[in-house]
């Protein structure tokens, strides 16, 4: 056998055992969290499982650990989730768990459960220990159907983003896009991925481009965020920003988005996206018509 294909053979079988080192020590992580959750409360598992600097949604983004450092922890509540879903990138420094969560109260039974969804970013820092660097979730009324568990297959090199195409471009498109007047359904068929996962707030997942651009067809972003932040590494990336949207059934509705970005074949893609609802507090003003005068 030629000596060079064998070193690029070896190179490239390395890249792909590593990868998948990499992403059972990121689902290692999520297991101990939600083992944490189980025996010593929820805000002691987040505590134990957010880095320094994450930023979590309740419902407007928050320091991660500050948040619970003040929270109450409950051990009546039990916090269960599945995930479906992962991926990381292939430089095996930042990744991403998805699927489901209930939590209820320990003496009641689940048919009381709160449900909805969950995304987890993770991040892999010094010591080589995975954190979750981001987490957000939507609720919705408890499915009727059930997923499969999917880990995404490892791209076959080390770095497919040696060039350093950056997911900048790609995102500030996709926001402009959704400002036009072929709303976010055409942002979404030219952005997202054949098989994207959507999570919006009280719908149950909505899954593959062609259900994800018909459902976001009546959506257009009605402003330009004020904010946006990136973090990229490697072939993945994340943003989030406060959005704001017309929706033609409802209304106008503000929240966080966030969307996985994800390098394949030279181009980024949309692979995740979630919009979190802000529910807005200020009560109707009631508009009352004056009585007639009587005439004198």
């Amino acid at each position: 056998m030629n000596r060079g294909f064998t070193l690029i053979f070896m190179l490239l079988l390395y890249s792909c055992v590593f990868s998948q080192a990499e992403l059972e020590r990121m689902l290692d992580a999520e297991k101990a969290f939600l083992q944490a959750a189980s025996e010593n409360g929820i805000r002691s598992a987040f505590l134990q499982v957010l880095a320094d600097d994450s930023i979590i949604f309740r419902p407007n983004a928050v320091k991660g650990k500050e948040f619970w450092k003040t929270r109450e922890d409950s051990s009546a509540l039990l916090l269960v989730r599945k995930s479906l879903y992962s991926d990381i990138a292939s430089n095996g420094m930042l990744g991403y768990t998805t699927g489901n969560w209930r939590i209820f109260q320990k003496d009641k039974s689940e048919s009381q459960a709160e449900f909805g969804q969950y995304v987890t970013i993770w991040e892999k820092r010094a010591g080589g220990k995975f954190f979750a660097s981001l987490d957000i979730g939507i609720t919705h009324e408890k499915l009727l159907f059930s997923e499969t568990d999917r880990t995404w297959r490892m791209d076959k090199s080390r770095d497919p983003n040696k060039r350093g195409w950056s997911p900048a471009d790609a995102s500030m498109n996709f926001l402009k896009m959704s400002m036009s007047q072929a709303r976010l359904g055409a942002a979404y068929d030219k952005f997202a991925a054949s098989d994207v996962r959507l999570l919006i707030e009280q719908q149950p997942p909505i899954l593959g481009k062609k259900n994800v651009v018909s459902e976001m067809k009546r959506y257009v972003s009605i402003e330009f965020p004020k904010r946006v932040a990136l973090f990229q590494s490697a072939d993945m990336a994340y943003t989030w920003n406060p959005c704001q949207f017309a929706n033609s059934n409802e209304g106008i509705e503000s929240g966080n988005c966030l969307h996985i970005w994800k390098l394949r074949k030279k181009k980024w893609w949309i692979v995740l996206g979630v919009f979190a609802r802000v529910y807005s507090e200020a009560q109707p003003t009631l508009k009352i018509r004056p009585k007639n005068k009587s005439k004198g």
